[in-house]
């Protein structure tokens, strides 16, 4: 077990250099400059919005209490901050669904020397990617909620943030296996039946892609690494693996 998460987990380093392989780079520049485009108009719109705001509650505050200001605009660069943080990274996902499920297709082809052999064209795996993404949020919510009303049980919660942090790791690891497996057809439910079955790499590969996208600055890299650590791990661990390779696809 302590082998297969140390795997699932150095996966992630080994990612980094199949980033830079041929036809592989401009799938991490587009949705990294988008995503950085949309959250930058989003500050620049908030910035607009904020500062006749201020203005006016300055005008009620008087002179010797103008250092407020400074701290006003302390808060709105901190919740900014903040803002970015949380949510980059689950919209970054939706917005560059389609582009992760070709980069995970060309790092395969590069890693195996073979085809990923599909007729779907892009519209239909932007659709396809975009609706798993959707799907994966409802499995989330609900997951989410029973944990939830677990923390609430006296005794029980005391292993409650133990449960967050392997739920955290199943689920980073369903939102990023999802591109190399969808690449093969391969349905949800069949994908958390593989996962399951391998639940040593799983949670080490999510665990460390939990880690990464708790870093500031980091996390704007982790989408990708994670997509290509994933692929890794798709061709050399899950693939090639006997008792995957007879599961029924859809």
């Amino acid at each position: 077990m302590l082998a297969d998460i140390t795997t699932g987990t150095r996966a992630l380093a080994r990612a980094f250099s199949l980033l830079n392989l041929p036809g592989v780079r401009i799938y991490v520049v587009i949705p990294l400059l988008i995503n950085l485009l949309l959250f930058g108009f989003l500050i620049w719109y908030g910035y607009g919005l904020f500062t006749p705001f201020v203005a006016w509650l300055m005008s009620f505050v008087p002179g010797f209490l103008e250092f407020l200001e400074t701290l006003i605009w302390l808060f709105f660069g901190v919740l900014a901050a903040m803002t970015v943080f949380f949510a980059f990274t689950p919209v970054a996902n939706i917005i560059a669904a389609p582009f992760n499920a070709l980069m995970s297709e060309k790092i395969e082809i590069q890693l195996t020397g073979r085809a990923v052999s599909s007729d779907i064209s892009f519209m239909k795996m932007a659709i396809d990617a975009i609706a798993s993404q959707l799907r994966k949020l409802g499995y989330i919510a609900l997951w989410a909620l029973g944990l939830f009303l677990v923390t609430l049980i006296p005794g029980i919660n005391l292993i409650a943030p133990l449960l967050w942090v392997v739920f955290g790791s199943w689920l980073l690891s369903l939102e990023y296996f999802d591109y190399p497996m969808g690449n093969h057809d391969i349905v949800f439910s069949e994908q958390k039946r593989r996962l399951a079955q391998r639940r040593g790499i799983s949670l080490g590969f999510g665990g460390g892609v939990m880690i990464m996208t708790s870093i500031p600055i980091v996390n704007f890299f982790a989408m990708p690494v994670a997509v290509a650590g994933a692929t890794l791990l798709w061709v050399e661990q899950f693939q090639t693996n006997p008792a995957s390779n007879t599961a029924p696809q859809q």
